[in-house]
């Protein structure tokens, strides 16, 4: 973490394009039995979803199952954003043979100050969507700290859309010009937290409810400790760059949730920790909303 002076816009470079817009059917679905090859068995409640173009299995779904379709997610967002931004980056990946799919919109002209570097942050749009049914659609606004590429979670609900798969699709996109708003407020919150200094007992105190488990462990604590180790060891870095902090906690937090390693599924990761991040923000009693009134200082 070497802070730079220059701007990290550098970072993003060419657009990366994957094909999102494939076509998909759903095909009945037979069990085969290995010591019987007269004939196979329908399997008349399930369905199987494919790419149509290449064939590919995507997921067993049930009959009343209804996708949304990426395009259908993607396309009125980039409306929108020709709208409102000159100049965005784009990167849209797949995963699982296109079960998966991640598109991020970085506005490249749509900044605010970094309040403890040379550089900035950026409005950027998120859009998941699943033909698996690992994510519900999903479409969050917020910053990208463009230094360490760190996710600037917000409590907004309006920024934090979720929508379960039914085969309807009603998302107000005029709502993203409001989360353009949020975002562009941000900036003074952001600065009061730079000037805000927490204790080494609160930052612990977020990072045991932020890695929260339900399930005690064998010494009955409530939370996963390799994640809180993990947490406390990113902070340490943080406080010996930026200070002890309330933006440096924060960016502890969003360094952890937006750059999962040694697991599985990183994409999956992330969402995992943005939405415990988010839900935690989203408590009346947390230790950034404690700080708001700095900003009318």
């Amino acid at each position: 973490m070497n802070h730079m002076t220059k701007t990290g816009l550098e970072r993003l470079t060419a657009d990366h394009w994957e094909d999102y817009a494939f076509p998909i059917e759903t095909v009945p679905i037979k069990a085969n039995v290995d010591d019987d090859p007269s004939g196979d068995i329908p399997i008349p409640d399930r369905v199987a979803l494919i790419r149509s173009d290449t064939n590919e299995y995507l997921a067993t779904h049930s009959l009343q199952y209804r996708p949304v379709l990426h395009n259908d997610v993607v396309n009125p967002v980039m409306n929108i954003l020709d709208r409102i931004s000159m100049d965005y980056h784009v990167d849209v990946r797949l995963h699982d043979n296109g079960a998966l799919m991640v598109a991020k919109f970085t506005c490249r002209d749509i900044l605010i100050e970094d309040p403890s570097l040379n550089d900035y942050i950026a409005y950027q749009i998120t859009l998941r969507n699943s033909y698996n049914g690992m994510w519900s659609v999903m479409i969050n606004a917020y910053g990208l700290r463009m230094f360490c590429m760190n996710e600037c979670t917000t409590p907004d609900k309006i920024a934090n859309f979720k929508l379960k798969h039914n085969g309807i699709f009603n998302y107000n996109f005029e709502h993203l010009e409001h989360s353009l708003d949020v975002f562009r407020n941000s900036e003074a919150k952001y600065k009061a937290w730079h000037k805000q200094s927490v204790a080494d007992t609160v930052a612990t105190m977020l990072f045991e409810k932020i890695c929260y488990s339900a399930r005690p462990t064998i010494d009955g604590k409530h939370y996963n400790a390799t994640q809180v180790y993990n947490l406390e060891r990113l902070w340490s870095q943080y406080k010996s760059e930026m200070g002890r902090t309330v933006w440096s906690l924060y960016n502890t937090v969003t360094h952890w949730a937006s750059h999962p390693t040694e697991v599985s599924r990183p994409e999956k990761t992330k969402v995992e920790r943005n939405n415990a991040f988010t839900k935690y923000l989203q408590h009346n009693n947390n230790i950034f909303i404690d700080t708001q009134e700095l900003i009318n200082v």
